[in-house]
């Protein structure tokens, strides 16, 4: 039987998934300014009440997670390919190249990465020719944290591919022929796969809560494009005369990466 928390983050998850796919083709009205509705308290009309501009919270709440939840999607898959290339390839090899290529994360470990996601996100958005803002500010975010937050996968990968690449099968698909991508791929990814499964999974919510801080400081998506920090840096302006503008979006911010660490400790348990 699934403990309680378990299935309050299954099922807010759940909830939350599915309002951010139809939430904008039925709030449709909620995304408009309105000046006769500016900055009204939570009610039945509007159940997070309304920003500043009269347009209902919980729509921008919704619009907002959209942005959110595909940075920390889309991340977590960049910086598992690349951890998991550098990795596999510093773990075969091992000698010089591994000891190279380790001393190099050292460096990237070295550097604040807050500083390094805003020095990549702002390069990546004045280098790329994108027109539209809104998608430069999501490549320089996704590119920004991906390259940053790769160390940690690569290194797991490289102890692991060491460990297993000496285990019996690993070496009779060597004296077999096979080659190292197809070992690899067939042979070793499958035998680490669930670890770096976990790796990836927690790797979401800190690209959501590294999103939240970017957009909250400014680096990343602008208005009147939206996201969970963009919201959260819209009422920390308000906080002490309208609190409901950054209690909402904070909420759903931490009972999202609440939900994503108690079901990857759930799986770490089973």
């Amino acid at each position: 039987m699934k403990r309680p928390s378990v299935i309050l983050a299954i099922s807010f998850l759940s909830v939350l998934i599915l309002a951010v796919l139809i939430g904008p083709f039925v709030f449709t009205q909620g995304f408009e300014q309105n000046v006769d509705q500016i900055l009204l308290a939570p009610s039945w009309a509007h159940w997070f009440g309304t920003d500043s501009l009269g347009r209902d919270l919980f729509a921008r709440v919704l619009l907002g997670a959209r942005v959110s939840l595909t940075v920390g999607v889309v991340c977590a898959i960049l910086t598992f390919l690349i951890g998991f290339t550098y990795g596999s390839v510093a773990g075969w090899f091992e000698g010089v190249l591994d000891r190279m290529m380790m001393r190099f994360c050292d460096i990237i470990m070295a550097i604040p990465s807050f500083i390094l996601v805003a020095v990549l996100c702002l390069s990546v958005q004045v280098i790329l020719p994108i027109a539209d803002p809104q998608w430069a500010a999501l490549v320089g975010l996704c590119v920004g944290i991906s390259f940053t937050h790769w160390i940690n996968m690569a290194r797991v990968t490289r102890g692991m591919v060491i460990e297993t690449k000496r285990k019996p099968f690993v070496e009779a698909a060597i004296a077999v022929g096979g080659n190292r991508p197809h070992i690899l791929l067939r042979h070793i990814l499958p035998n680490i796969g669930s670890t770096l499964s976990v790796l990836v999974a927690m790797q979401i919510p800190t690209n959501i809560l590294y999103e939240s801080f970017m957009s909250f400081i400014g680096i990343g998506v602008h208005p009147p494009y939206t996201s969970w920090g963009i919201l959260v840096s819209e009422g920390w302006k308000t906080l002490s005369s309208f609190p409901h503008l950054i209690l909402f979006p904070s909420l759903v911010l931490f009972l999202t990466v609440w939900s994503f660490h108690i079901l990857i400790d759930n799986r770490e348990q089973s």
